[in-house]
């Protein structure tokens, strides 16, 4: 890797992208731009009496990657032998030359953003140095050519670039133009050469232009799985191994009456939706019916409602704010999004919420879990909103881009906001009871395993804290709502203290890299729609640096809505490597949801 001057890393999670990549710093830190682009940027500054500044290596990753980065280095190198700079937080210097010194600058996304103006071109602290190295760790962050973050990158001048990215085609083939363009991969980096040998060719079907792709990233990309051999056909990774299990989870009498209430109303509507004709039309109606049904499994009290006096009341608040922000109707289109949303589209939106309708989170596709408000009255999870943040104090609303404060957020009315004293009226269903009997075993086993508690509904991590409480298990909590402090205080004090061995993790917060191989045990509550995401889940505990048998335990209800959906994943995983039309896809949706509501 040394000779190369850049490429695509793109082994599978847990194989060790991180630590080859320090490997390949520390066996070459290097300085500046020695090729001759470096050269005839300095010879424009030099006309321009500007001087050059040369920096060394440059890594930018998500937030929630920054302490491991900082962390990984300072164990697989000996003490002074690098320096590290770590450029986040409200107090950062805006001086390139101060970070210029260090030979390791990691910073995120956002801050590489924020630095740079893509309209103007005016060069931000990053783009004023000219680094030997720059690397782009969950490089399929940039995947979308035309955004911000994506034209930052691509901005940045350096003598050798890599992309680190487990996952570098996600959705469409046009992903992979993107890392070609910060790659500088010519001519392919080039818009219209794209389109026209590849891009449109592959949406024509012709096979061509598929194969044309192949060639490009057979020199750039390197692709090793746990499955991937040498050349005597030896594994090679060898990992202790890990046994999933299915536990199936019986409900009481009293939670079967409640079960069965909800399924049967909300499959009156779901009729009512296909005897119209009116199934996709009305997709996030049904997404929300399925979430209930879902959360039901988990524990009734997420769908239990508060009173309705409460939710009027905290609906004339939030109103009132989204009121305070309004434009008027004949104001310029052109400047609402810096003035607010029209007192029309506000009056909807707070009508939506009064008729009780729960809209699909634009980030996760899911119905809205504790469902916030922005100023700009655009409704998504709490979770999903703060975690797309690379900032903890805001950052920009994923609808209308413009920018948005933590504490201008408004927490939206919701039925899984419960109300209840837990002390007094706490009740253990199917799942929770099972889950106790689990952790408890483990404690008195005194083996020192510890467990990580995957749930989707930071609502249900809320309710899990009340048991574990109360039998006494040390736990901590890692979500979306934690600063990046205090994210790294929480993963070093359970990696490191034996009186906490149960994390309890929401499957949205950080998904991407995070190291937990302290743990051995893993427990996923309730079933995701895409089998991707539990595998990634699984990837996190059950990777290079684990000694023990890892085992996961995935819980369903029998005889529910998730007995189902073990059908609908199973279903998925057999599409993935099948092109489908739109057609086909529409019609498969529509499959999925009648076998979920048989």
């Amino acid at each position: 890797m040394q000779m190369a001057r850049g490429g695509i890393l793109a082994d599978a999670m847990g194989l060790g992208k991180t630590v080859m990549t320090i490997a390949l710093i520390l066996g070459q830190l290097g300085r500046g731009n020695p090729d001759d682009q470096g050269r005839e940027k300095m010879a424009r500054s030099q006309r321009n009496n500007l001087s050059i500044i040369k920096g060394g290596t440059l890594i930018v990753c998500p937030m929630a990657l920054l302490g491991q980065w900082k962390d990984e280095i300072e164990t697989h190198s000996k003490p002074g032998t690098v320096s590290v700079f770590v450029h986040y937080g409200g107090d950062r210097t805006t001086n390139p030359k101060v970070i210029a010194e260090y030979d390791i600058v990691l910073t995120t996304y956002g801050v590489l953003t924020s630095s740079y103006n893509c309209e103007s071109g005016r060069e931000g602290i990053f783009h004023s140095i000219e680094w030997f190295r720059v690397v782009l760790d969950e490089a399929h962050t940039i995947k979308s050519s035309k955004t911000q973050v994506a034209q930052s990158a691509f901005a940045l001048t350096s003598h050798c670039r890599w992309c680190l990215t487990g996952t570098p085609l996600q959705n469409k083939l046009e992903d992979l133009y993107s890392l070609l363009c910060f790659l500088h991969v010519e001519p392919w980096c080039n818009l219209a050469w794209w389109h026209k040998f590849i891009q449109k060719p592959y949406e024509s079907g012709d096979e061509r232009g598929l194969k044309l792709v192949k060639a490009i990233l057979r020199p750039l990309m390197l692709r090793r799985t746990k499955e991937t051999t040498d050349k005597e056909g030896r594994p090679i990774l060898v990992l202790p191994p890990v046994d999933i299990q299915l536990v199936e989870c019986e409900t009481s009498e009293a939670e079967r009456h409640f079960y069965d209430a909800l399924f049967r109303k909300s499959k009156v509507r779901f009729d009512q939706f296909v005897a119209e004709g009116n199934v996709l039309r009305n997709y996030a109606s049904i997404l929300e019916l399925l979430l209930r049904l879902r959360q039901c499994c988990n524990h009734p009290f997420l769908v239990m409602s508060r009173s309705k006096n409460e939710e009027v009341a905290d609906l004339n608040v939030i109103a009132r704010r989204l009121l305070e922000n309004t434009t008027t109707p004949n104001s310029d289109f052109s400047n609402r999004s810096l003035t607010g949303p029209t007192r029309a589209y506000v009056e909807e939106v707070v009508d939506d919420i009064r008729s009780g309708n729960v809209r699909e989170c634009p980030i996760c596709l899911e119905s809205a879990d504790d469902p916030v408000i922005t100023p700009c009255a655009h409704r998504m999870c709490r979770e999903c909103l703060l975690s797309s943040w690379q900032s903890p104090s805001g950052g920009p609303c994923p609808i209308c881009r413009s920018t948005v404060s933590r504490s201008g957020l408004m927490t939206c009315p919701s039925v899984n906001l419960f109300r209840l004293d837990l002390e007094r009226n706490w009740k253990e269903p199917c799942k929770v009871l099972k889950l106790m009997n689990f952790l408890e075993s483990l404690r008195r086993s005194g083996s020192g395993e510890k467990s990580i508690v995957f749930s989707q509904w930071t609502s249900f991590l809320d309710l899990l804290q009340a048991p574990l409480t109360s039998r006494k298990i040390g736990f901590l909590r890692y979500d979306g709502s934690l600063a990046q402090k205090q994210r790294e205080r929480v993963l070093k004090e359970f990696n490191e203290c034996s009186d906490k061995p149960v994390l309890l993790m929401s499957l949205k917060a950080g998904g991407v890299g995070l190291n937990l191989t302290a743990a051995s045990n893993v427990f996923l509550m309730d079933p995701w729609w895409n089998p991707a995401v539990e595998e990634q889940a699984i990837m996190r505990i059950h990777r290079i640096g684990q000694k023990r048998q890892v085992c996961v335990r995935r819980f369903i209800v029998k005889d529910t809505v998730e007995d189902r959906l073990q059908q609908v994943q199973a279903r998925k995983q057999r599409m993935i490597t099948g092109a489908l039309t739109d057609e086909e896809v529409r019609d498969s949706r529509i499959e999925e949801l009648k076998m979920l509501f048989r």
